[in-house]
């Protein structure tokens, strides 16, 4: 059965290894002798503990729990700039303003070939015109 995180490797990998120290054992071990105890003492001390320490170096990677997934960081976007902002104004504009009638009262006179005219009211307009006029705008902040 294969494990789907490796779990198949990991036990080929240390039957490797195992297999792998069990040769070296046995062309470096030399047979026994007849002698002092105490003798070869250190020397297999130093062996155990050298085996030990490259056992642990070898399968420290396979027992280390995986490194923790990356994760992406995006910062976030600059500020948006200040708005700029433009002070209020005079506008000169130009309005029209319409014509007027009136009614206005002519007194009697003499015309110009002297015939005499009584007093009447007559209709009179204004014509219609432009006239300027001086507006306040006001600011404002523009946003882009």
């Amino acid at each position: 059965m294969i494990d789907p995180k490796g779990g198949i490797f990991m036990w080929k990998k240390l039957a490797t290894v195992i297999l792998v120290l069990a040769l070296f054992s046995l062309f470096t071990i030399t047979p026994a002798q007849a002698g002092d105890k105490q003798r070869h003492m250190w020397q297999g001390a130093g062996i155990a503990l050298g085996a030990a320490a490259l056992f642990g170096l070898l399968t420290h990677h396979q027992m280390a729990p995986p490194p923790p997934p990356q994760v992406a960081y995006t910062p976030p976007p600059p500020p948006p700039p200040h708005p700029e902002y433009f002070p209020g104004h005079w506008e000169i504009t130009r309005e029209w303003v319409p014509g007027t009638w009136e009614r206005v009262w002519i007194p009697g006179h003499y015309d110009r070939w002297g015939h005499w005219l009584i007093g009447h009211y007559e209709e009179r307009q204004t014509p219609g015109r432009y006239m300027e006029r001086r507006v306040w705008a006001e600011g404002y902040y523009r946003h882009d």
